[in-house]
Order: C-alpha cells, then structure tokens, then sequence
C-alpha cells in the first residue's frame, strides 16, 4: 500500500513527464511504482525509498532523456520532448547548446525541403514562360540562369536537410549520453 509520500512523489515524476507521450509515461510511472513498492515489501521506509530515487525531476529527466535517445527519428512530439529536457537540464550546455541545436537542425530540414520546391516551382515557371522574381539564389555576385537554377536548389537543399538531419542526431546522442549519467534506480 502506498502512502502520501510515495503517491506525491509519483505525481511530481507524472507532471515532469507530460511532454511525453501517454502510454510512455504511464509505463515510467509503473516501473517507479513497482521500484517502490518492491522496496516498500522489503521494510525499506517511504523516506528512505524516496532518497534512494533522488529527486522526482532527476529522475523524470533521466527517463525523458532515454526516451528521447530511443532512435533518432524526428517527430514534432519529441522536438517538443527536446525542449522540455533542456528547459530542465542545468547546465550551460543544457540551457544554450541543446535548445540551439535542435533548432537549427529542425530550421535547415525545413529549409532543405523548402529550397528544393522553390527551385521545383521555378524550373516550371521558366518552361512555361515565366520568370518568378521572388524565388531566387544568389552566391556572392553569381546568380544562377533558369537552367542551372533546378540542379544548384537541388544540391543546396539536399546539402541542408542533410546538415539538419546529422545535426538531430547529434543532439539525439548528447541527450543520451547525459541521461545515461542521470538514471540511477537502484534496487
């Protein structure tokens, strides 16, 4: 049977994990319940199980880290789990680094692709006799002609989803590795 203690500090964890998804969090709060609860049966006291977790919002960061570095594929649901894992984390390298990371790695996927359909949208408008004058790549003084415009935003968009897809895992891998040093349940 759990007391106030017990059941407080499996809210604190629960609130420090709502970035997640439901059922993931629904499981971490099993897991920690099921900790307690095996160290409860063992004459271990409520204080003296809550000491041994450490702090609610360590020990959330720790699983949202985990969760986070499970694959590096993107999703919009853990970018946001991204950030609420460097809002949490300390550190100047939580604080700055992670934040911009992850952001600039989003901003050049979308930059990729965007890149790739303006040069798409213009290539068509030259074909069919139009130039459009708002969608244009200048390199220093070189400006590309409508034929070389479609092979260069190719290249260039290519080029940046590429740089923001390394720079996502990059970040992925960090989180992982500070989450790693952070989870400690020990039975």
């Amino acid at each position: 049977m759990m007391d106030k203690i017990m059941n407080d500090y499996l809210v604190k964890i629960e609130k420090y994990l709502k970035s997640m998804s439901d059922s993931e969090r629904i499981d971490i709060v099993k897991e920690i319940k099921s900790v307690m609860l095996e160290l409860q049966n063992n004459g271990v006291s409520s204080e003296q199980i809550i000491e041994r977790l450490g702090n609610p919002k360590e020990l959330a960061k720790a699983y949202l880290g985990e969760a986070i570095s499970k694959n590096s594929k993107f999703s919009w649901r853990k970018f946001g789990a991204v950030f609420a894992f460097c809002s949490s984390f300390t550190g100047v390298s939580g604080m700055f680094l992670l934040p911009f990371i992850s952001t600039l790695s989003i901003a050049l996927m979308i930059s990729g692709v965007i890149t790739l359909i303006g040069g798409i949208i213009k290539f068509v408008g030259y074909l069919m006799g139009y130039d459009i004058a708002g969608i244009t790549i200048e390199m220093g003084a070189f400006t590309p002609s409508p034929m070389q415009f479609l092979p260069i935003s190719i290249v260039i968009g290519v080029l940046m989803f590429w740089l923001g897809k390394v720079l996502w895992k990059l970040t992925i891998k960090y989180i992982h590795a500070i989450s790693k040093k952070m989870k400690k349940i020990e039975i």
